[in-house]
């Protein structure tokens, strides 16, 4: 992402224009790796995702959010291509994890990688009548307690003091 940045002459990709990148995709692919392409197209998706989703919450639409999930863990799947790494291209326990857990839920929920990406995790939004499944099956497969159960609070970050 940054490789793209700087072929605009900027610090950051949120500083470049999305409708410019479209527009000199053509010259950039010339420039730069398709790899980092993709990975710059995923980054100015995921940022309307993520407006989205904070819009889809605070209008209590969880069906609206939990698609803006997992769509945007498509993305990372295919254009920013986190979830493994390629010096051990053979363990793939995230895509591993995501499609077990696509299985559970059958269309129900969301599941996506969440963190480092490479050394990350799973995020899975499980609804209370398939946590012990979905969590069962987890622990089966990646072994015991390689599932956490969490919960969501109702307000952001807080100081405790």
């Amino acid at each position: 992402m940054d490789e793209v940045a700087e072929y605009f002459g900027k610090k950051v990709l949120r500083e470049v224009d999305e409708n410019q990148f479209w527009d000199n995709l053509p010259d950039i692919k010339k420039k730069i790796s398709d790899r980092a392409v993709l990975r710059a197209i995923h980054f100015f998706g995921d940022n309307d995702r993520a407006k989205a989703e904070t819009e889809a919450l605070k209008n209590n639409r969880f069906e609206d959010f939990l698609t803006l999930v997992n769509e945007s863990g498509d993305s990372s799947m295919h254009y920013l291509q986190n979830l493994y790494s390629c010096r051990k291209p053979t363990e793939q326990g995230i895509p591993l994890a995501i499609m077990a857990g696509k299985r559970i839920l059958k269309g129900n929920g969301a599941v996506r990688v969440h963190g480092g990406g490479f050394a990350g995790t799973v995020q899975a939004f499980v609804s209370n009548d398939l946590v012990n499944a979905y969590r069962s099956e987890m622990d089966r497969i990646f072994g015991q307690n390689s599932c956490y159960i969490m919960t969501i609070r109702p307000f952001g970050g807080i100081e405790i003091k």
